[in-house]
């Protein structure tokens, strides 16, 4: 827990400070003891899974992006509205909340989309919400990077891992996942 340090005149007091994936405020905030560091396995194996996922990312993006035109961001929203009704959602917020954004980042992808002519964005009148449709060219880019992607992934990832790394993969991001939204879910 961060504690900030606050002195005045006549005594010292202590308040919790929130934090942001290790960031701290406030003036006098405590830093982590020699006993919470990371050890060396522990910093190595965080150091692996941040360079798999960003390498497999770029190699997987890189194998659609100069054929489609679609950046990797682009892919992971015409992917969501590929999976809605008619290739529709409603809600900036509720798409958002599915892609793990904020709701402003999804705003100014969704502006660049629109611009691009691969979203069209309309305001509802009656409900005031958002809803953002796929257009018919973002559909053709979106089939031929789903072959693309997919054929990268078996390429720079199903071919190289064993069945059991491919299991430990899946079970760990589960749990990563699990644990994540245990932690967002309101209390009952």
């Amino acid at each position: 827990m961060v504690y900030a340090v606050n002195r005045d005149d006549s005594h010292a007091s202590r308040r919790r400070i929130p934090s942001r994936a290790g960031v701290t405020t406030g003036q006098a905030a405590e830093t982590p003891t020699e006993d919470r560091r990371l050890s060396m396995l522990e910093l190595e194996a965080w150091r692996s899974a941040l360079v798999l996922a960003d390498t497999l990312r770029a190699l997987v993006s890189g194998a659609y992006s100069a054929s489609t035109g679609l950046s990797a961001p682009d892919y992971l929203v015409l992917t969501r509205l590929s999976a809605a009704p008619e290739n529709r959602l409603s809600g900036l917020k509720s798409l958002a909340a599915k892609l793990g954004w904020s709701a402003s980042r999804l705003s100014h992808q969704l502006k660049r989309m629109s611009g691009r002519g691969l979203v069209d964005r309309v305001y509802e009148q009656d409900t005031g919400q958002l809803t953002i449709t796929a257009t018919p060219a973002a559909e053709e880019a979106l089939r031929l990077a789903r072959a693309l992607h997919d054929v990268a992934v078996r390429e720079h990832l199903l071919s190289i891992a064993t069945p059991e790394e491919l299991r430990v993969i899946w079970s760990l991001a589960g749990r990563v996942q699990a644990q994540h939204s245990a932690r967002r879910e309101p209390p009952d």
